[in-house]
């Protein structure tokens, strides 16, 4: 039971577990749109794609520097 616990906290976190968090919180914020009647269909496309750069700015910052990012 625990392989498979961390099988899959290793597909959904992979390296970086800040995409992961953005990921939740653009599917929460994405959901409280849909409830007060907004269109929300526009907010993972443009989100997603803007979280996966903040992540590599990061893992670039920190290779420059010397240190990790995560």
């Amino acid at each position: 039971m625990r392989a498979l616990w961390r099988g899959i906290v290793e597909f959904v976190v992979g390296d970086d577990i800040w995409i992961a968090v953005s990921v939740l919180l653009l599917l929460g914020a994405a959901a409280a749109l849909v409830r007060i009647g907004g269109d929300a269909w526009w907010l993972l496309p443009v989100g997603v794609p803007a979280a996966l750069w903040v992540s590599l700015v990061r893992v670039r910052r920190g290779s420059r520097s010397g240190g990790s990012a995560t």
